[in-house]
């Protein structure tokens, strides 16, 4: 079972006794201890980093991408946790030093009488009994901590003969106790709802309750490959003894080949809690034809898994704890001592003082709690957060199709009449809800319960958008609690029930009409016509297939869970969601989609209660919609936040960013909507791409408005053989709309300017077309030769027409004063932008130069919407002579040996 939030730490609070203990003030040092002497923006940074946290305050903190922001993080925040952690030892001494002074004139005050005098004592030695304590635990904590790493020093003498041993023995075991995981028919009812406690059947290693953790710092970050970049600069840092636990999910961290195989992390999820119960569980059952129970075979007990074994988890957590390992790193060494690392991780978090996480891990509540992430008094540092109100809206925003629904629909029927009779009433009381519940949601795409996603909709094509109360009225529903139905969803675990009842007896699910069965003669006689017709002739594929497959469809046998996460929606506050919902033709194709409006209600359980929060990134302009839609939305914040933004470490002339206004022919450049397709405009772009390819040396990254864009550029240059004339200078590399290609086009294209370099051919590098907001623009380095010059054509501005955006613009317009909707319009707009700026120019001996190419860039409210550090340096061209005479002049001189002169 695990332990609550609340009950992982019994000592009372040290904020709760500051009447005695008094609040000292941990003054910001005037220097910090880094690997090298640090910058003066990285002195800075990390002063007011310190300063933030130690006033618990909502810090906003901008650092280009290339001025040791991470390093600054870690310098700044760790050293104010120590700093923390003297304090906390040096406050409990002084004040049980101060009581026991107390004591003493109390007992000498003849100025009370007797019984005064002695509740006046047995007050205070009640707070000497409840700060002693917190002292012991704390001693007692610090104490382990030294006792463990003495213990790990021992161990690692020992450990390469145990390794060994280990693995000859761990793949024979894994084989015979894996097999045969599933019971029979009676693993597929659903866990008795109405004698459930209230508290979730999460999994803990341990039921020893946690005296002290202290104070923690969780560093989160988008992806894991940038949290190990964390760990990794943790390593070079002065505080490379510092106790970390990088969290992941099971997807990431099982080792055990069958779960694994899975592949998909919710089936991972129930795999490994299954075997982790390691509960009886009946063998077959017979039952009599109408489902009535006729015997029960005696129970077994089900398989454990082989690396759930609670001494290696807790030895393994332990190491962890005395050495500094990323993810992959205790992965590793999870197998090596057949150890989970999953599990490891979060029985380590009692002993950490950092904690890596991903985004999801943190924003999602159920996520957050099933991971034992306390949010009371700790600090919580958010990377990469530019985008950080987009995925909180993407995270707890949920779409479902037709098809979907009636694919959940069929399932829970036949689950129904598989099982009725076994189920308790309170069960199948809440499963027919449920069903009512779908039955009436197809209802609204124009479709009838129980017939196939293919029929045609009784409803109009159209798209429409409803208040969460209007909608759950309109598909009279109204009338059940939802909350209730997400309850027992999650508890009875229906949905992973109906799974495995369907892998194991409906594989594949046909829902398309049933039609007439014909007799043996007609069959015949249809065959003999098919062979006729066909003879000759080739079977031609159909070109758009996707769109109405002819075959009979094979769908997904899990198709209740986004349907509930749906459903789960309809339970947010009216005012903060709409429901957009798109009919088409057909049922199947039909869309219900929830669109969060206000991503503050998820964020603000983290702002009460944590002590501090600090987002961070390279840009984070417009700063304004973290102050005024996350941190403030309600106006009760705006003491506590704070704003820093530092300038580049790179030189003012090592970067030359210009707004092109013109093409080569003189022709206005005008990427909007209703120019940029134009014949003009298109042939603008091929002849600056010609003119630039010759005067920049080395790599080229050119930025489009969309795929579809770059698409209709590239075929139209390659049809006017524009194509050719750049692979002469620059050879052509494309961004891949599939991530598994995204490393071999970087390979390639890095691989092409090396050898060029080296060569005397007439090709001088590569030019890369990539696109705004795509796979490239966002978290990937074009440093030194890789990025010479960055081009941006257009400004990507999102479909306005789009009822999504419209829904948010007006949300915004009600909420926050007229005229925000608009600016929210401008800010998707210039945060892409601003992202692809940021792919160069990464370290203080790098130059590139940057080319906006359109003639809107040159109004104040874009120029103003740039990052800051770029704008000292910004030069407005009318006319494209000049631009190209600058850009010219700036590359003659732009070499290393006159750069670092």
């Amino acid at each position: 079972m695990k332990a609550s939030p609340s009950s992982l730490s019994n000592m009372p609070d040290i904020d709760d006794l500051k009447c005695l203990i008094g609040e000292e003030k941990l003054e910001t040092p005037s220097t910090f201890s880094f690997p090298f002497t640090p910058y003066g923006i990285q002195h800075d940074f990390m002063s007011e980093l310190y300063s933030a946290i130690e006033g618990k305050k909502l810090g906003i903190f901008e650092s280009p991408t290339g001025t040791g922001k991470t390093l600054s993080i870690i310098c700044g925040a760790v050293r104010w946790l120590l700093d923390h952690e003297n304090r906390e030892l040096r406050q409990l001494k002084l004040a049980l030093e101060s009581l026991a002074m107390k004591n003493e004139e109390t007992i000498n005050d003849d100025d009370d009488d007797w019984i005064t005098g002695q509740a006046k004592l047995v007050e205070q030695q009640h707070k000497v009994f409840e700060i002693s304590k917190m002292l012991k635990s704390l001693e007692e904590f610090n104490d382990n901590i030294e006792k463990i790493k003495k213990e790990q020093e021992l161990k690692k003498k020992k450990v390469k003969s145990l390794v060994t041993k280990t693995l000859n023995q761990k793949n024979d075991i894994e084989i015979e106790k894996d097999k045969d995981f599933f019971d029979e028919e009676s693993e597929f009812l659903l866990e008795d709802y109405d004698q459930l406690s209230s508290v979730d059947d999460f999994e803990e290693i341990s039921d020893e309750k946690v005296q002290y953790e202290g104070v923690k710092i969780y560093f989160c970050s988008r992806t894991h490959s940038q949290l190990s970049q964390f760990v990794a600069e943790l390593k070079k840092s002065p505080y490379s003894t510092s106790r970390i636990i990088p969290l992941a999910s099971r997807q990431n961290y099982c080792i055990n080949k069958t779960v694994k195989s899975l592949k998909n992390v919710t089936l991972m999820n129930e795999r490994c809690l299954e075997m982790g119960k390691n509960k009886p569980s009946q063998k077959p059952t017979k039952v009599s034809s109408v489902g009535s129970i006729i015997k029960k075979k005696k129970s077994e007990t089900l398989c454990k898994c082989i690396y759930n074994n609670k001494d290696k988890i807790q030895s393994l957590a332990e190491e962890v704890t005395t050495e500094l390992r990323d993810m992959e790193e205790l992965v590793n060494r999870g197998d090596q001592i057949s150890a989970c690392p999953y599990y490891a991780s979060r029985e380590s978090i009692k002993y950490a003082q950092i904690i890596t996480l991903p985004y999801n891990t943190l924003l999602h509540k159920s996520t957050r709690e099933a991971s034992g992430i306390r949010l009371e008094g700790n600090v919580f540092i958010i990377d990469e957060a530019h985008n950080l109100l987009d995925t909180i809206g993407h995270i707890h925003s949920s779409q479902i199709n037709g098809q979907q629904l009636t694919h959940s629909y069929s399932q829970l029927i036949q689950y129904k009449n598989k099982f009725e009779l076994r189920f308790s009433a309170n069960n199948l009381l809440h499963l027919n809800q449920l069903i009512y519940v779908i039955g009436k949601l197809i209802n609204m795409l124009g479709g009838t319960p129980g017939v196939s996603h293919a029929e045609t909709s009784k409803i109009k094509v159209e798209s429409k958008v409803y208040t969460l109360e209007n909608f759950v009225h309109q598909a009279e529903i109204d009338h059940l609690n939802m909350f209730t139905l997400v309850d027992f969803f999650k508890r009875s675990k229906i949905g992973q029930k109906i799974r495995g009842y369907s892998e194991k007896y409906m594989p594949s699910v046909s829902l398309q009409p049933i039609k007439p069965k014909l007799s043996s003669l007609q069959t015949f006689l249809k065959e003999i016509e098919n062979k006729k017709n066909n003879k000759g002739k080739e079977l031609k594929k159909d070109e758009n297939q996707h769109t109405e497959q002819q075959v009979t469809d094979i769908i997904s046998n899990n198709p209740l869970t986004p349907v509930m996460a749906f459903i789960e929606s309809l339970t947010n506050c009216c005012e903060d969601g709409r429901i957009i919902s798109t009919t088409q033709s057909l049922v199947g194709k039909g869309v219900f989609k929830f669109l969060l409006l206000n991503p503050a209600v998820h964020f603000k359980e983290i702002i009460d209660k944590a002590r501090s929060v600090i987002v961070s990134g390279g840009t984070m302009e417009p700063i304004s919609e973290f102050k005024d839609q996350l941190f403030n939305f309600n106006g009760n914040n705006s003491d506590r936040i704070v704003h820093f933004s530092c300038g580049h470490v790179v030189p003012p002339d090592h970067i030359l960013p210009l707004i092109v206004c013109s093409g080569p022919t003189g022709k206005q450049l005008d990427f909007s909507y209703q120019e940029r397709t134009s014949i003009k405009m298109l042939n603008e772009i091929g002849s600056l791409l010609e003119n630039i390819c010759r005067i920049v040396p080395a790599g080229i990254v050119c930025f489009f408005p969309s795929y579809d864009y770059e698409e209709l550029v590239y075929q139209h240059l390659e049809k006017n053989k524009v194509i050719n004339r750049l692979s002469e200078r620059k050879k052509v590399f494309r961004e891949p709309k599939l991530t598994n290609q995204v490393d071999e086009v970087l390979k390639n294209y890095s691989l092409a300017i090396t050898k060029t370099s080296t060569t005397n051919s007439k090709v001088t590098g590569a030019l890369l077309f990539s696109v705004i907001g795509g796979k490239l623009s966002e978290g990937l380095n074009f440093s030194d030769d890789l990025g010479r010059c960055v081009i941006v054509i257009g400004l990507p501005y999102p479909n306005i027409k789009s009822l999504e955006l419209q829904q948010k613009m007006n949300y915004l317009n009600s909420h926050m004063g007229q005229g925000t909707g608009q600016q929210h319009y401008e800010n998707l707009c210039m945060k892409a932008v601003n992202q692809s700026i940021g792919r160069s120019v990464r370290h203080q001996r790098d130059y590139a130069a940057v080319l906006l190419l359109d003639h809107r860039y040159q109004r104040d409210n874009v120029r103003n919407a740039l990052p800051k550090w770029l704008q000292p340096s910004l030069q407005v061209h009318s006319k494209f002579g000049s631009s190209f005479a600058q850009l010219n002049k700036y590359h003659n001189l732009a070499c290393p040996c006159a750069l670092l002169s």
